[in-house]
């Protein structure tokens, strides 16, 4: 068994129990105190799984693991490339953030061996992205890249079957279909602004948000609008919890307060993408598996609640999307859950 599927193998059981008890990224960070004693980095996990709503199909399951860097600066190549967006000019600090990430898509019947025409076809995503930004209490800006390998390469098969052992699941039969190996390079730009603040330092208050984004690149390209409501105690400048691609983020970068110090809030809102690429969907580009034909309007609603204390934050996104290729049966929906600690 190769280093690379054992490292795969040894992360995904931790996050289904995460799951089931018994990647700010760069664009997210802010300047913080030259003489403050806080933890050098943040560390964050990220989950999104459909088995939070009792599913197992179309997008199932996706993980991710980044450092957001306490460096006051981004790499110079990656600070190049931010400069050529809005918003990035006026800013002197531009930390960053490192993750890697891995996504699995299956049909609707995973115990099928037949490769289902009209059904999207297997598929595992495997990649790494680099981040920055900028984070202030009216907006953000974020930039962000990406390479990966999409197909046997990313070793769906081995994660899935593993995680399907693991809880007593039904084990996948379909991997043979599965899209061919192929690199995926991504690039990135969202921008989010508060158009109405009325949140004071330990009080009660609420926010309102609007965001918009494009992606480009073979795996997915899109552009996305939608807006969010914040309601909560004592709301830190962020803007929501982080979601893993194509869903536009919200905040990784989260201020490590006193011990003692917390903060609470809900959230809810509502994101429309127009997609021209999807390769989990469509296919690998040349050659390769073909896939089923997509939606081009793919709306997502999501809601949930973000609870930070001291050097800790846990987040819980619950996601509604509507039907993402012809044919598909149903909507999809899926949890997304993310902890963070300053360490």
């Amino acid at each position: 068994m190769s280093l690379l599927t054992r490292f795969s193998s040894a992360c995904f059981p931790i996050l289904v129990l995460l799951a089931h008890p018994p990647e700010a990224p760069a664009g997210e960070e802010s300047e913080r105190d030259r003489g403050s004693e806080r933890a050098p980095a943040i560390w964050m996990v990220e989950y999104e799984n459909d088995l939070f709503a009792g599913e197992d199909r179309f997008y199932t399951s996706g993980i991710r693991f980044s450092r957001i860097a306490e460096a006051r600066e981004a790499p110079s190549w990656l600070e190049s490339v931010a400069m050529r967006f809005p918003g990035f000019a006026e800013h002197d600090v531009l930390p960053y953030r490192l993750s890697i990430g891995h996504n699995i898509y299956t049909p609707a019947n995973i115990e099928n061996p037949s490769f289902p025409p009209d059904d999207r076809p297997y598929a595992a995503w495997l990649y790494s992205q680099a981040s920055t930004g900028t984070l202030h209490s009216q907006g953000a800006d974020r930039v962000r890249i990406g390479l990966g390998i999409v197909g046997p390469a990313a070793l769906g098969r081995q994660v899935q079957k593993y995680a399907h052992e693991l809880i007593d699941s039904p084990i996948p039969v379909g991997w043979d279909t599965q899209l061919k190996n192929e690199p995926t390079l991504q690039l990135a730009y969202d921008r989010m602004r508060r158009f109405l603040d009325r949140a004071e330092p330990d009080q009660v208050g609420f926010d309102l948000s609007w965001l918009a984004g494009i992606t480009a690149g073979n795996a997915h390209s899109h552009a996305t609008v939608g807006g969010f409501l914040r309601l909560g105690h004592n709301l830190p400048d962020d803007y929501g919890p982080p979601r893993i691609s194509p869903a536009a983020s919200g905040s990784s970068y989260f201020r490590a307060e006193g011990a003692q110090d917390s903060s609470f809030y809900f959230f809810v809102g509502a994101e429309g993408r127009q997609v021209f690429r999807d390769m989990f969907l469509q296919g690998n580009s040349f050659g390769g598996v073909s896939g089923v034909r997509i939606e081009r309007q793919v709306g997502e609603y999501f809601a949930g609640a973000v609870y930070t204390r001291g050097v800790f934050r846990l987040a819980y996104s619950h996601v509604w999307r509507t039907r993402e290729f012809i044919g598909q049966p149903d909507d999809q929906s899926y949890g997304a859950l993310s902890f963070s600690v300053w360490w």
